[in-house]
């Protein structure tokens, strides 16, 4: 098994994805995180539905799971697997929309050693493939836990560093999200993110986990549709930026809660600093930032 990621790989870019936005895929990928109003689900709607902004991961994870990005890895499955979602931080340009293509490139711009394995931040960039119109900019940031950096730790640039809204939020925990059996199952089709151990309870068990999790994503997008719901007037293309680490572990049977605390920037914008945790206050997201514009 290789356990050795080398350093030498920062700076890489890795081959393209392109991925057709349908409405199929953006409808489901909404229904997955309970979003049941019209601007998702009814493709009668005038104007046609919009997209959740943080599906744009969808098209990333084409990216980041894909054989080109293995073979830079020189990674298998089981080393893939490994890899745990730490940090998402996405910024979207224009809302999504059924119809599109888009195409997703990716670099590495980060590796370096930590105490329980090798991290890695790659910056991912989707735009409409015809045009080349900007659409969105993200950084996923994962561990490979127990895997070590062959040479020295590198960088060439830095995913963003939370915002310094403060924790001292306003809301006590508002119910968000119920991770039931069923949902990792949902999520992973209607996202097409697979990793085993959000689906299987033997792969979770062969982890050391009790169960199986919910994708870091997962929570990360229902965050996201609360926001929309509460500060952006129901407006999904209001969400222009959402960003926080994935902390914890939401294992099948929790209840999830979201605590916000917002303020009103000198640009118009909104910014909401949160957190997401469970119902004995452990976190499973944590410095959670997002703005609302417009």
């Amino acid at each position: 098994m290789n356990n050795l990621l080398r350093s030498e790989i920062v700076g890489t870019e890795i081959t393209p994805a392109e991925t057709h936005m349908t409405a199929r895929r953006l409808m489901s990928y909404a229904a997955a995180l309970g979003a049941t109003e019209d601007v998702y689900l009814n493709d009668l709607r005038d104007g046609g539905i919009v997209g959740l902004p943080t599906y744009v991961i969808s098209p990333e994870w084409q990216v980041m799971n894909g054989p080109p990005y293995r073979e830079v890895l020189g990674a298998d499955n089981a080393q893939m697997w490994r890899c745990i979602h730490v940090q998402q931080d996405s910024t979207v340009f224009k809302p999504l929309r059924s119809g599109e293509h888009v195409t997703t490139r990716g670099k590495i711009c980060v590796l370096r050693q930590t105490r329980i394995g090798a991290y890695i931040a790659v910056r991912l960039d989707t735009s409409v493939r015809d045009t080349g119109e900007a659409l969105a900019e993200s950084w996923f940031c994962g561990i490979f836990l127990g895997d070590k950096v062959e040479g020295p730790d590198r960088s060439i640039a830095e995913p963003p560093a939370p915002a310094a809204l403060g924790d001292d939020f306003t809301t006590a925990p508002e119910p968000m999200l119920n991770v039931s059996r069923a949902l990792p199952h949902l999520y992973t089709e209607a996202a097409d993110i697979w990793n085993p151990i959000h689906t299987e309870r033997s792969a979770a068990r062969q982890a050391g986990l009790d169960d199986t999790l919910l994708h870091g994503s997962c929570s990360w997008g229902a965050a996201g549709l609360q926001i929309v719901r509460q500060f952006g007037g129901g407006d999904p293309a209001r969400l222009s930026r959402l960003g926080a680490r994935m902390t914890g572990k939401a294992l099948v049977g929790a209840d999830l809660f979201l605590r916000h605390r917002a303020t009103d920037a000198n640009d118009g914008t909104r910014q909401i600093s949160f957190d997401v945790v469970d119902g004995q206050g452990q976190n499973i997201l944590s410095n959670g930032y997002a703005e609302i514009t417009g």
